[in-house]
């Protein structure tokens, strides 16, 4: 009951970040989102249509894409509980300087956290001087390569573009473990890694002066820019559709997900046979550094892969490659069919046949049918 009442003043009393003082609506050329159709139809395939499972805006609050400018800021970074046992991950509420909580997209309760920032003497809470730049949204996720690209190191190029100095800036607070290809990513989008201050550094932090980047993240829904901005940011050029790739028309590319604890492709044997007689390479991408991975996509004439982090590789293919997703129906998120439209990749999807009952959608292991794989790359090699 008293959580209840705690959640009624919060939510009464939350300020709207696109209602503050500081904050500026981007450019108008940063505002486009790219269509959201509700279903994906492959016309060679005899299955019902994929229903894409789009962020639910219902109650949501409505504005433009732009940067708040705020003083003050104290941030909730409380440990999260993952199934995949990240230390680092983390759930992040923004309140201002008098605990009212500050939202960007969906009101979630901050005053709570916001109290227990402030009255537990166990909280460890740092601040942090100067101007501070806050980037990513899943932070729940530390460990997600997917995340990195497009809600960190999109945030840091959009903030550019917004005209905020990034030379002036201090700390750059973001979702970081560290791990290998974090500091290649950072290295390459120009990111110095003296300025970082890991999110799980602390439970709590007081902020001088913050620049938050208020627009849409988390893949669901996907600014039409995303492409074009981290190819800016990290200094890549794609080859031309006309420049020899590897090999006489390019690599047949498969990516596994043999590894990951994230909705296993439970036939994965069955699909590289399917796809065998058509010479498709199979390529782990977690084994691979991010210029390597960069690489293979740039020389790839075709890619096949279920849904995961590894697609995100698809912002460095060469306009006119293909790429065929093996789709969990229960986990049905567009975000590569938007990336690869913004790079010029011609798309098709082959929907799952099966899925692990009573499992969340997120980590339900799923199997697609091997024939259905074969068709559709069939029909895209053939044009």
């Amino acid at each position: 009951m008293l959580f209840s009442l705690i959640d009624l003043v919060d939510r009464a009393l939350s300020l709207d970040a696109r209602h503050r003082p500081g904050f500026r609506a981007a450019p108008a050329r940063l505002q486009g989102v790219m269509p959201t159709p509700e279903l994906r139809e492959e016309g060679c395939l005899n299955v019902p249509p994929l229903v894409w499972r789009r962020e639910d805006l219902t109650g949501a609050l409505q504005g433009p894409a732009g940067v708040l400018e705020e003083h003050g800021v104290r941030v909730s970074s409380l440990p999260y509980v993952s199934a995949d046992a990240d230390e680092h991950a983390r759930l992040l509420r923004l309140s201002g300087a008098k605990l009212r909580t500050l939202c960007e997209t969906h009101w979630n309760p901050g005053l709570r956290p916001a109290l227990r920032r402030k009255l537990d003497a166990r909280m460890r809470v740092t601040a942090l001087e100067g101007e501070t730049i806050l980037l990513g949204a899943y932070f729940a996720d530390c460990n997600n390569y997917f995340h990195f690209w497009i809600d960190a190191m999109s945030d840091l190029w959009f903030l550019a573009q917004c005209g905020v100095d990034l030379s002036s800036v201090r700390n750059v607070l973001m979702p970081w473990n560290g791990v290998r290809w974090q500091r290649e990513i950072a290295r390459l989008c120009g990111l110095p890694e003296e300025r970082i201050v890991p999110l799980s550094s602390a439970d709590g932090f007081v902020l001088e002066k913050l620049h938050l980047a208020v627009r849409t993240k988390g893949g669901f829904r996907n600014h039409d820019w995303i492409v074009s901005a981290l190819r800016e940011l990290s200094g890549w050029r794609a080859p031309r559709s006309d420049a020899p790739a590897t090999g006489a028309s390019g690599r047949r590319i498969y990516v596994t997900r043999g590894g990951a604890l994230r909705r296993p492709l439970f036939n994965e044997a069955a699909v590289l046979e399917a796809l065998a007689p058509f010479g498709f390479d199979v390529v782990d991408c977690a084994s691979l550094t991010v210029t390597d991975q960069r690489a293979l996509f740039a020389s790839a004439e075709i890619v096949v892969a279920p849904h995961g982090a590894g697609l995100t590789n698809i912002v460095w293919a060469r306009s006119g490659t293909k790429l065929v997703e093996l789709m969990p129906r229960g986990h049905a998120n567009p975000c590569f069919m938007d990336l690869a439209s913004q790079a010029g990749v011609a798309y098709g999807v082959v929907p799952s046949v099966v899925e692990e009952d009573g499992v969340n959608p997120i980590y339900a292991g799923f199997g697609v049918d091997p024939a259905d794989v074969a068709v559709l790359v069939r029909r895209m090699l053939d044009g």
